[in-house]
């Protein structure tokens, strides 16, 4: 997919920073057009998306469970 494998830094930083900015636009577009199931399901991405990306990222508090290692 991307040179030097799926399990570099760089493309998983890519790969979640990508499906955050989706999960933000998805959700934020199906509750405006009135379909709530998948703007909920959108919207439950949110959060898991962005403690994935902040955990690449190096943002995550001491003690806080980590998912990359």
């Amino acid at each position: 997919m991307f040179p030097g494998g799926e399990s570099t830094t760089t493309s998983l930083i890519f790969i979640w920073g990508l499906i955050l900015i989706c999960s933000i636009r998805g959700c934020y577009r199906n509750f405006q057009t009135g379909d709530k199931a998948w703007g909920t399901a959108f919207g439950i991405l949110i959060p898991a998306s962005a403690y994935f990306l902040a955990d690449l990222l190096g943002l995550l508090p001491p003690g806080a469970p980590h998912v990359f290692m």
